[in-house]
């Protein structure tokens, strides 16, 4: 057992524990999202008199997501705009506060086998070894030599 190393990992397990706590909060606090990015796309009407035919695009906001891997686009109407951008934003911190916990929970399970190791003790204890017995010297009056 080395208590150097297992304090440590015991040290650390602790700043872990306390790194994953504003992610959970964050999960917990979420309210309802969209899930999705919220985007800004220019595009010209095909109008000949219109003036994005001169390069002046109309905007519109859309939702962007992905189905069954394809990128699909939903036209966002102006009375929408701002309730699917807090949704988004919404959607967008819950899955970075999931990565976060993620790795978090990868380095916990890291610290959590080094803890282990450094305090497993292998049982039944090694035998000492009783054949490398301390040699008694000679009597240091006698000079080792007997007369």
């Amino acid at each position: 057992m080395n208590r150097r190393s297992a304090s440590r990992a015991r040290q650390r397990l602790r700043e872990t524990e306390e790194k994953r706590r504003p992610h959970v909060e964050t999960l917990l606090g979420s309210d309802v999202l969209v899930e999705g990015s919220f985007v800004t796309l220019g595009r010209k009407c095909g109008k000949p008199t219109c003036r994005c035919a001169t390069g002046a695009k109309h905007f519109s906001k859309f939702l962007s997501r992905s189905e069954g891997g394809k990128t699909r686009l939903a036209y966002v109407p102006a009375g929408d705009v701002m309730e699917v951008a807090r949704k988004t934003e919404r959607y967008k911190k819950l899955r970075q506060a999931r990565a976060e916990l993620m790795k978090l929970s990868a380095h916990t399970a890291e610290l959590s086998d080094a803890l282990g190791r450094a305090l497993a003790q292998s049982y039944p204890p090694p035998k000492r070894d009783t054949s490398k017995r301390r040699k008694v010297r000679p009597d240091k009056g006698s000079g080792g030599r007997d007369r």
